[in-house]
């Protein structure tokens, strides 16, 4: 009921006091019940229902990357001085690493989704097969 109401009336992307101002308001009516336990939340409660609802931004359909740069990215993740089990955390590591040398880079790694980074990590270390 919440996450329906929350994309209804847009309500993520308001901040917590007027998310929670709104969201009890619109609740009233329906569920009376379920207001007034959302009134009474602590508020370190309510901000955690609100950041679970907070919008994000969209994530880009396709980011594009010079033959450099990807040049850069297949030697950073081929020459890993660790096994790369979970590539997602590997993610924000490289982003730290790259954000000195190539910021530009670092930034558009870390606006790729953990899907497009999956897929660009495999592409990187030769396994396309496994981003399919």
């Amino acid at each position: 009921m919440i996450a329906n109401l929350c994309c209804q009336q847009g309500l993520g992307g308001l901040p917590e006091p007027a998310f929670k101002r709104r969201l009890v308001e619109s609740l009233k009516e329906v569920a009376p019940a379920l207001s007034e336990r959302l009134a009474r939340l602590r508020r370190d409660q309510f901000n955690l229902l609100a950041r679970h609802f907070r919008q994000r931004p969209a994530t880009p359909k396709r980011i594009d990357f010079t033959a450099e740069e990807m040049q850069t990215l297949t030697a950073a993740c081929v020459t890993s001085p660790f096994s790369v089990r979970f590539v997602r955390p590997f993610q924000r590591l490289l982003v730290e690493m790259l954000a000195g040398p190539s910021p530009d880079l670092a930034r558009k790694v870390a606006h790729l989704s953990g899907h497009q980074f999956e897929r660009l990590y495999n592409q990187a270390v030769g396994r396309e097969w496994w981003s399919a």
